[in-house]
């Protein structure tokens, strides 16, 4: 593709009129991946920040009480009731951050702190640096995507 310098202005022009009219928001973006990236973990494979089984239920009374709830009893999967689950929510802060955290009943929080104490195989509810470096990986791409159409679109 060949442009004329006389066309430069008007393409960079129309580039930045672009990027300011449809702004893509990469936190959000982050946020999201990493969100679904901690709740599959946790709750789909059943694994600490390390990536160790969070291992089996042991005592007979629990597994008859989840049993009776239509809970499966093989591994320990953190999902007896869902509102563990529904609890780890995205937080928007004022100052344009986001969070990822536990909002609610307090009660969950103890529960979660008693969890990684009873399961006693490192960190939960932490992201590995591998984890991080996911999110990363994605949200550059995503970024490198959407300028290179807004790039495209602005140049043509």
């Amino acid at each position: 593709m060949a442009i004329k310098l006389s066309q430069l202005d008007n393409s960079l022009d129309r580039l930045a009129k672009k990027i300011a009219k449809e702004p893509k928001d990469w936190v959000l973006f982050a946020t999201n991946e990493a969100h679904g990236i901690f709740l599959d973990r946790v709750f789909n494979e059943g694994k600490t920040t390390s990536g160790r089984s969070f291992g089996r239920y042991i005592t007979k009374a629990w597994k008859k009480k989840r049993r009776e709830k239509g809970r499966q009893t093989v591994y320990k999967d953190l999902q007896m009731t869902g509102d563990f689950r529904k609890a780890i929510k995205q937080v928007k802060k004022t100052d344009g951050r986001m969070t990822i955290e536990f909002v609610g009943d307090d009660v969950l929080l103890k529960i979660a702190d008693g969890q990684e104490k009873q399961i006693g195989r490192g960190p939960i509810f932490e992201f590995s640096k591998a984890e991080m470096k996911e999110v990363i990986d994605k949200t550059v791409k995503e970024i490198r995507k959407d300028i290179l159409k807004m790039f495209k679109e602005s140049f043509k």
